[in-house]
């Protein structure tokens, strides 16, 4: 009876250490398999499209997308814009179109970042009541070509990553004319030289560049 009472005891302590043991290696390969699932990193949007405000471009369209060079910090920029504008009753219309890199200190393609770039300008001008270098010093209105390329360094700072803000300086160097041929619109063989308007951030020697921008990320 004794022997029965034993060996009855000795297996239900048996099975309790089982069922333990069990447990046990079953809450570990639950926590095992728990830490192997991967966490999704959110996309950087490297596709970046919006519009910049500021000096010398009033309002540009901007695109930018993030490569995964130097662990997504090298990303390819394009600005551009098209304007009509009167400055000291000169009447300019001109396109910029600028292209460079910007490469960003955060491997996210965000926050602070340096840039260079090239901007290739270009414009016509129609002056009015200009007089003509003639015997008879005639006046009339008359139109100009400007343009001129610039190569530029720029530092900025982009937050956010869907909706984005960026503000931007820098510094475009070329040489930039300050006089041009003006030809009579009536006859182009009359011409005259005539000094370029004062254009906010503009000197013979190169550009200011100060902006803000905002935008959208894409991808």
């Amino acid at each position: 009876m004794r022997t029965s009472i034993r060996h009855i005891l000795i297996s239900c302590m048996l099975c309790g250490y089982s069922q333990m043991t069990n447990a046990q290696d079953s809450g570990a390969i639950e926590t095992k398999t728990s830490q192997e699932v991967p966490v999704k990193e959110k996309s950087i949007k490297p596709l970046r499209f919006g519009v910049k405000i500021g000096v010398p471009s009033i309002i540009t369209a901007t695109g930018e997308y993030v490569t995964p060079l130097l662990n997504n910090r090298v990303a390819l920029a394009v600005d551009y814009f098209a304007l009509e504008r009167e400055f000291d009753g000169t009447n300019i219309d001109y396109t910029n179109f600028e292209i460079g890199t910007n490469i960003y200190a955060n491997p996210r393609g965000k926050g602070f970042y340096a840039g260079i770039s090239y901007t290739s300008f270009t414009s016509e001008g129609t002056f009015v009541e200009v007089e003509f270098d003639d015997s008879d010093f005639f006046v009339g209105d008359g139109k100009a070509d400007i343009a001129y390329n610039t190569f530029n360094v720029k530092a900025g700072l982009k937050l956010g990553r869907v909706f984005f803000f960026r503000f931007e300086v820098g510094y475009g160097f070329g040489d930039i004319p300050q006089s041009v041929v003006v030809r009579s619109v009536n006859d182009p063989s009359l011409t005259t030289v005539e000094e370029i308007p004062d254009i906010p951030g503009l000197s013979d020697s190169g550009i200011v560049f100060l902006n803000f921008g905002f935008g959208i990320g894409f991808l």
